[in-house]
């Protein structure tokens, strides 16, 4: 009895791990739009925080550059063409 209940906590234990592992192992890396969007930012001389990634994380529309990613770039200093730029890319 205690061999069966001894499988079945290794059997519990493995899924929970598996639970665990899986998305971590399948999750991807940093958007790729995002470090674009950075990138192109940091490229023209811009002091990348917490801001400018927020903004960059912010996905552009179908129709062109997230207006709200725009603001927020322009509000913190970007031009606005650089902005508009840049959320383009995110």
């Amino acid at each position: 009895m205690k061999l069966l209940k001894a499988k079945r906590l290794v059997a519990a234990a493995s899924v929970v791990a598996a639970a665990g592992i899986v998305p971590v192992i399948t999750a991807t890396p940093a958007s790729a739009d995002q470090v674009d969007c950075v990138t192109f930012l940091k490229n023209r001389n811009y002091i990348i925080g917490a801001k400018v990634r927020a903004a960059c994380n912010i996905k552009h529309l179908p129709v062109g550059a997230n207006p709200v990613c725009l603001a927020d770039l322009v509000v913190i200093g970007v031009t606005a063409d650089h902005a508009n730029r840049a959320c383009r890319l995110a």
